[in-house]
């Protein structure tokens, strides 16, 4: 209902692509840059709402917004309304859902966070599976306009059984005198470990959403199999999928940061060896099976590291101000990804070379940025952190 939709955005950038031909990739992206980015930047202004409605509350305008969004999705006949509608009002309504069913998660699991997170993340990853390929044969079966209006209709039914289901396990504290309105810690942002954590998540994500929206346009001006045309986005999140569970079990007995250090350069790596020689059918595959699985396990850990450096009562303030750095790289990331790629629906690979560079360069900056995090840590090489 959140990341499953954001992470098959690369089906609506294909769309609008055709549809918008005088619109540059770069402009096209935004709309859905603007998605993570509100998804993960309404984490601070939802979770200050969150102390006075609570979660489930959240969970249930985030599910109007959402259904909303797409209900409006399917009149819009210009760009400025897709910004609007499919990048700020489905954001804002998916970021309410996302974040605070993190968070209740959290309150349940301590030995165990890496895994639970795995298992909600993974939630995404099926959607990201699933949503890809629905929303192609909505859109050849009965058009654009009904595709959305069904998406809609099928939105109300999920909220209302997410949010009967979200059963915080803590009270939501009641504001004392002396309390900033805000209710959040805001002098935790003086800790070098959440600095580093949040520059961190900040250049993932920068990497992440261009690799992510671009893919499927890459495949089709490929020309490459139709079938690898069609379900790319599917099977990136298929792997995704498995990724975001055993990682997260990994890192609950192997260590949360070691783990991490290991996908980082996996996701740098992959884009920088495979994506740049991927010019077959086999080639693309393989790259989109790889890089889907490399990629999937920063989502689950990243999120559990922070749970385990901080004390309970201060992970709502900390996963704010680290969301809020996601959501500025989901913006800028694939906008910036998107300039070296040729406007138009034209056929050729130019430019993707260059765009595959930039994503991997900036995953391998993450592994060398959370090494430095371990080593302030623990200076001990076979230590479980």
């Amino acid at each position: 209902m959140s990341f499953g939709m954001v992470n098959s955005f690369g089906v609506y950038q294909s769309y609008y692509e055709q549809h918008y031909a005088d619109v540059s990739s770069a402009k096209i992206s935004l709309v859905g840059s603007i998605q993570g980015c509100f998804i993960f930047m309404f984490g601070l202004p939802s979770t200050i709402c969150m102390y006075y409605v609570g979660p489930q509350m959240m969970v249930l305008i985030g599910g109007l917004l959402c259904t909303l969004s797409y209900m409006f999705l399917s009149i819009s006949n210009a760009v400025w309304q897709l910004f609007v509608i499919q990048g700020v009002m489905f954001g804002l309504g998916a970021g309410a859902m996302y974040i605070h069913s993190t968070g209740v998660v959290f309150q349940y699991f301590n030995k165990k966070k890496a895994l639970a997170q795995g298992i909600i993340t993974a939630g995404a990853a099926i959607g990201g599976v699933f949503w890809p390929i629905a929303i192609r044969r909505l859109f050849d079966t009965v058009g654009f306009g009904w595709a959305n209006r069904i998406i809609g209709f099928i939105n109300i039914p999920m909220t209302a059984f997410a949010a009967a289901f979200l059963r915080p396990r803590m009270k939501t504290p009641k504001r004392q005198v002396g309390d900033n309105l805000l209710r959040l810690n805001f002098s935790i942002l003086r800790d070098p470990q959440l600095i580093l954590c949040c520059i961190i998540w900040f250049f993932w994500i920068f990497s992440l959403f261009p690799g992510l929206f671009y893919v499927d346009l890459f495949c089709q001006r490929l020309d490459i199999s139709r079938t690898v045309q069609q379900y790319n986005v599917a099977i990136m999140n298929g792997t995704a999928c498995v990724a975001r569970v055993l990682p997260g079990f990994a890192g609950d007995k192997f260590g949360r940061i070691n783990i991490n250090i290991l996908f980082y350069f996996l996701s740098g790596i992959l884009p920088l060896v495979l994506w740049t020689n991927a010019r077959t059918t086999g080639s693309v595959l393989a790259f989109c099976i790889t890089w889907g699985f490399a990629s999937g396990a920063p989502v689950t850990l990243a999120p559990a590291i922070v749970g385990q450096l901080f004390k309970p009562e201060d992970v709502p303030s900390c996963l704010s101000f680290f969301f809020l750095c996601g959501g500025i790289g989901s913006m800028v990331g694939p906008s910036i990804g998107g300039l070296f790629i040729p406007k138009g629906d034209t056929k050729g690979v130019q430019g993707f070379n260059k765009l595959a560079i930039f994503v991997g360069t900036l995953s391998l900056t993450c592994a060398v940025l959370l090494v430095v995090l371990r080593f302030r840590c623990t200076r001990k090489i076979w230590y479980r952190i």
